[in-house]
């Protein structure tokens, strides 16, 4: 390659450049000059609020960005504040590329921070306390955007939970439409109502065992019955902290039960079991151990 053809080549991206960022600016400078004039209407005027203005930019807004902004405020609503550290050179790199990325930090502590990529119908949320990261979150909207799949990545613990549908506007979706997975093979398959666990659910265990129970508001609450792989099934009720309180009824699968009490997770108290002849034996647990009478 000769010399004149390479500071031909050199000079035509040199002037690419220059031209995209002369336009980038001057389309944040239109952006800067509308926003100041609406701020200069809603001053004249008195507006407070959500003024008429703003609400039919919201009305005839895209609702692609307006899906997109609705989760960057749920963000602001968490405590969350955004704050612009981006160089110049990496946000033209994101316009070339069609993304947008923006940064924020807790502030009630600066070493909680989140950085946000959205690009199309997907937006990823990296949650980071300091330079560990913490959680990893990708939404993916449906066609509409009116409502979106939420998967949520706990990298300490390695569980997966997934929500399917989380505003409930796809009403195909009615039963079972999230999903916890665990790192030993565990599952919990749940219900949700605007991303809260409420309803029925299934927790299936590595070892074939199962637990069907209710959740309220992300605790399991109420009578809840757990099937064992050999045959075995057991009836009880979930109090406070998601753990056993109260009555239970086991069943084995030979035809007798056991009558016992749980106290925070622990069986506790006189108990009974019932052989399928109908005799009757009584005793006691203390601190989960069987005591005799």
């Amino acid at each position: 390659m000769n010399k004149d053809l390479k500071k031909f080549i050199f000079f035509l991206i040199a002037s690419i450049i220059v031209a995209f960022a002369v336009s980038y600016s001057y389309s944040a400078y239109q952006s800067y000059q509308q926003e100041k004039k609406i701020d200069a209407v809603k001053k004249a005027f008195g507006f407070g609020g959500k003024d008429k203005i703003t609400s039919e930019v919201e009305e005839n807004s895209d609702p692609q960005e307006a899906w997109q902004n609705q989760r960057l405020e749920a963000l602001e609503s968490l405590g969350y504040t955004k704050v612009d550290i981006r160089p110049f050179y990496k946000r033209i790199y994101d316009k070339l590329t069609g993304k947008k990325i923006y940064n924020y930090k807790s502030v009630d502590d600066e070493a909680k921070t989140v950085v946000v990529e959205v690009k199309d119908n997907k937006i990823i949320e990296n949650f980071f306390n300091g330079d560990k990261a913490t959680t990893r979150q990708e939404l993916v909207s449906n066609d509409d955007f009116t409502s979106y799949d939420l998967k949520s990545y706990d990298l300490d613990t390695k569980e997966v939970t997934t929500y399917k549908d989380v505003l409930n506007n796809d009403v195909y979706l009615n039963t079972k439409n999230g999903i916890i997975e665990y790192e030993d093979g565990k599952t919990i398959e749940f219900t949700h109502q605007n991303g809260a666990m409420n309803g029925p659910a299934v927790e299936n265990l590595p070892n074939g065992d199962k637990i069907e129970f209710n959740f309220v508001n992300n605790k399991r609450v109420g009578e809840a019955e757990k099937f064992y792989k050999n045959g075995d099934r057991e009836i009880f009720v979930y109090g406070e902290n998601n753990q056993k309180n109260g009555n239970s009824i086991y069943y084995f699968a030979n035809g007798d039960m056991e009558e016992t009490t749980y106290v925070n997770g622990v069986l506790q108290g006189p108990a009974k079991y019932i052989y399928k002849d109908g005799v009757t034996e009584h005793y006691e647990y203390k601190d989960g151990k069987r005591v005799e009478n």
